[in-house]
């Protein structure tokens, strides 16, 4: 019902020497509701959505009839009808579960273990677990059997999110652990300092009014990792990755320190919860808003 209303467009295809317009539909046409000269009190209804709830069911709900359910979309911006307004809790879980698939690596140096790998990655590269050190003949024992596929690289967090590839072996991966991966014709290695499952791994460091803190700052002062920061009447030297934020969470040097964390389960779910509040339109107005965007729309 909502594509119904708008314009069609000739649009020229070419096959080889064969030619042809087809007759499609403009779909990125927008429009939006303007309440302009309205008492928004009156015109918008404020909704919060339950468990379950979908574009249709809401109209339907509201106006008799599941037809409206681009009115709901609409009148909330809403140009996804499954991520755009708030998902019910299996759904929800559903899609973090497919968002944060597998496991985070936290790597850190072989040589100096307080300090980033340095490694890079590319999105489906293959690591391995190796010793990392050569025996007495210049061989290093490779675990081949024991691999990963990486699905993500996040630098500023020193991590990389990996799977299986269709395989359960990376879940034998343990803290501690050496992966190698090759770079162009040389293998590379980097220690695995943390692990954990991506569905509730860290997303961010947030202070207490909601504000975000640089994971890379140090965790006394704030000053970013590799700068000097100004204390009272004389400049600190730069704080090491040990000592930043993202450093004392690892626990790198010392405890542990899980203040501020925001796992992606709760910040997945804090963004849920956000959109659970939408605007509708009042029923009474419902003809005056479907005749203006026929209008708008074909113009």
């Amino acid at each position: 019902m909502y594509f119904d209303k708008f314009p069609v467009l000739n649009y020229f295809q070419q096959f080889g020497t064969e030619s042809r317009f087809r007759i499609v539909t403009d779909i990125i046409r927008r429009v939006k509701i303007d309440a302009y000269g309205k008492d928004e009190s009156t015109f918008f209804i404020k909704y919060d959505t339950q468990d379950g709830d979908t574009p249709e069911i809401i109209s339907d709900r509201l106006y008799g009839t599941s037809d409206y359910f681009w009115v709901v979309l609409l009148v909330n911006e809403a140009l996804n009808p499954y991520y755009d307004i708030s998902l019910g809790y299996s759904a929800l879980d559903s899609s973090i579960k497919r968002k944060y698939f597998g496991k985070y690596f936290y790597l850190t140096d072989i040589n100096d273990d307080k300090q980033i790998s340095g490694l890079t990655f590319n999105i489906n590269d293959t690591i391995w677990h190796t010793t990392g050190s050569a025996d007495s003949y210049g061989i290093t024992q490779e675990y081949f059997s024991l691999r990963a596929r990486v699905v993500d690289h996040d630098p500023t967090y020193a991590r990389i999110l990996v799977d299986g590839g269709g395989s359960a072996e990376y879940q034998a991966f343990e803290v501690g652990d050496y992966i190698g991966i090759y770079k162009g014709d040389d293998p590379a290695t980097a220690k695995i300092t943390r692990i954990e499952d991506g569905i509730y791994g860290l997303n961010h460091f947030e202070t207490a009014t909601g504000g975000y803190i640089d994971p890379l700052s140090a965790i006394s002062d704030g000053t970013p990792l590799g700068l000097t920061g100004a204390t009272g009447d004389f400049i600190s030297t730069p704080p090491q990755f040990y000592q930043t934020r993202l450093g004392t969470y690892l626990g790198i040097s010392g405890a542990r320190n899980t203040d501020f964390i925001k796992t992606n389960y709760e910040t997945e779910s804090e963004l849920n919860d956000d959109k659970r509040s939408i605007n509708l339109i009042h029923p009474d107005y419902l003809d005056d808003v479907v005749n203006a965007f026929e209008s708008v729309i074909q113009a």
